[in-house]
């Protein structure tokens, strides 16, 4: 069962959530040259740590940790769609969390006249949330098939 579909969904989401976790999210350039990244681990000026958002880290660790125990839990399909929806979840909430922090960074007075980026990275949660849903659908695929093959005999 690990050769399937839903593997491969589930391998490439953790991988989109390991590299959201540690790469930086966005940054802010400010007009007398200073640049303030925000991270999954903290805010930081000129590699200095100015807040810390450790809470991020840790989610987006427990989804890439959970996505890789769920593949190997393929004769429990119905627990495996039940992790992979907390897993969604999880998601969901790093995404909202860290939009959170966004807000509040961008309404803080220093970073009033600084340009804001936003890096690729913070859209790769995003594509771990579809991969998940896909990757729930496919296992219900598999749940439906064995379900019909058992009624045969």
């Amino acid at each position: 069962m690990l050769q399937r579909l839903q593997t491969l969904y589930l391998l490439i989401a953790s991988i989109c959530m390991l590299l959201a976790s540690t790469l930086p999210l966005a940054r802010f350039t400010l007009p007398n040259g200073y640049i303030v990244k925000f991270e999954s681990t903290g805010v930081f000026l000129n590699e200095t740590l100015i807040d810390s958002t450790w809470a991020l880290l840790v989610m987006g660790a427990i989804t890439s940790i959970l996505a890789v125990v769920t593949i190997f839990l393929y004769k429990g399909r119905l627990l495996q769609i039940r992790l992979t929806i907390l897993n969604t979840l999880i998601i969901i909430g790093f995404y909202i969390f860290a939009g959170i922090i966004l807000f509040n960074i961008k309404n803080s007075s220093l970073l009033e006249t600084a340009h804001f980026s936003i890096g690729i990275v913070a859209f790769l949660p995003l594509v771990a949330i579809v991969l998940s849903i896909l990757a729930i659908r496919r296992i219900y695929a598999d749940e439906a098939l064995v379900r019909s093959l058992s009624r045969l005999r």
